[in-house]
């Protein structure tokens, strides 16, 4: 049994084996068939026995147990637990109750040294196997460094709006919430951090991944004209992120937002008038098919659905029941909606193709299918490394349709 394998001398350690015995049955029995948190969730409204701090520790453990991907997968229970608590930093706490004095000597020890001590204990696993889909990663992507940030949990991010600064940095320091500015009109915050009785969500600032803000830099090459409001069409516009950053970016827009789900839109909208943006065009479409119909767009914004593999640092519990069979109905996916989509962009208009994933087949492969099957030319392309600042990675591509 698990228990077994460890031991406490203190009321806190005994609570601590508790917590993982917990966590081992929860990870042994899911399936991946429902996002972990709502997992999670259901069986915390299900035992109400575990008060706030169980709930918090029991969730640390079963993120910790999924964020180690492969690695170690070969390891018995008790020393893939282990390494769980050595490795996974918010485990610090029972790490230092539970491990032995052997372990807990490297707990402050970085990273990769931290793995190096693994080996020389005979733990010499490929720690690499931690995301075991190198083979398919997009170019320019430091492996050794995106592998490693899944240990991490990625920070909150806020995007201030325009004119919104001064009271946004007021409200923050009034509540005694800490913050770092990473870029012009972007905040990092600890991922824990409640800010919806503190600041005014969509009007003040927009809860937006740093790289999901960052693909307003390829807006730069597109030209606008101030007599004439610049036609945009989101056509994968979900809950409207990139739609708001467009309005942000280029101000008085003529904007048109489509998905597959009227439930989306319905929410959208609401947010939409939060964030100011009253005047819009909204469709219920499934881009996958042919039969609709839109005037041509000088700007299409495609964020397609992908594996999300850039996000898994948030969902690491992906790493263990992702297959590349998935992928590869991604990518048809992927070239059904491009193959409807890139005909409404209009001549010398714009297409930006955006994915969350570090697939090259979901980004540089797509992006050469696309040139090859319509009349584009690639004007910048850019893989957003949110690994390097504990954000989400994504990849943006601008294309210019041409005669």
């Amino acid at each position: 049994m698990l228990s077994a394998s460890f031991s406490a001398s203190t009321p806190a350690g005994r609570r601590y084996i508790s917590y993982l015995q917990t966590a081992d049955a929860l990870v042994s029995k899911y399936t991946g068939a429902e996002p972990l948190a709502a997992y999670l969730k259901k069986y915390f409204a299900a035992n109400k026995k575990h008060g706030g701090s169980d709930r918090k520790h029991i969730s640390t453990l079963c993120y910790g147990f999924f964020r180690l991907g492969n690695f170690g997968i070969e390891w018995t229970e008790s020393i893939r637990w282990q390494t769980v608590l050595f490795l996974y930093p918010p485990a610090e706490i029972i790490a230092k109750e539970l491990l032995p004095e052997s372990w807990q000597l490297h707990l402050a020890d970085p990273l990769f040294d931290k793995f190096s001590w693994l080996a020389t204990m005979g733990l010499s696993g490929n720690w690499l196997s931690i995301f075991p889909f190198i083979h398919l990663l997009s170019e320019n992507i430091t492996v050794n460094d995106f592998v490693a940030s899944h240990l991490r949990q990625p920070d909150l991010f806020l995007r201030v709006r325009p004119g919104k600064w001064a009271q946004v940095e007021k409200k923050l320091q009034a509540a005694g919430i800490e913050f770092n500015k990473v870029g012009a009109d972007a905040l990092s915050l600890r991922n824990t951090t409640s800010i919806e009785q503190v600041l005014k969500i969509d009007e003040e600032v927009v809860v937006q991944d740093l790289s999901s803000q960052r693909v307003a830099e390829l807006f730069q090459h597109i030209p606008t004209d101030s007599a004439k409001p610049l036609t945009v069409w989101d056509a994968c516009a979900a809950s409207g992120g990139k739609s708001i950053l467009a309005k942000d970016y280029f101000g008085p827009i003529r904007l048109t937002v489509s998905d597959v789900r009227a439930t989306v839109l319905h929410n959208l909208a609401k947010r939409f008038a939060k964030a100011g943006i009253n005047t819009f065009d909204q469709r219920v479409i499934d881009l996958s098919k042919a039969g609709f119909a839109l005037p041509p767009q000088q700007l299409v914004i495609c964020d397609v659905p992908c594996s999300g593999s850039g996000t898994w640092g948030r969902t690491p519990e992906q790493i263990r029941f992702f297959t590349e069979e998935k992928l590869a109905e991604y990518n048809h996916r992927q070239r059904a909606i491009l193959t409807q989509v890139a005909p409404t962009v209009a001549e010398n208009g714009f297409l930006l193709y955006i994915t969350c994933s570090v697939f090259r087949s979901e980004n540089e492969a797509m992006v050469s299918w696309l040139q090859q099957a319509f009349p584009f030319r690639l004007v910048e392309s850019k893989l957003l490394a949110g690994y390097q600042h504990q954000a989400d990675t994504l990849y943006a591509a601008l294309l210019q349709k041409v005669s």
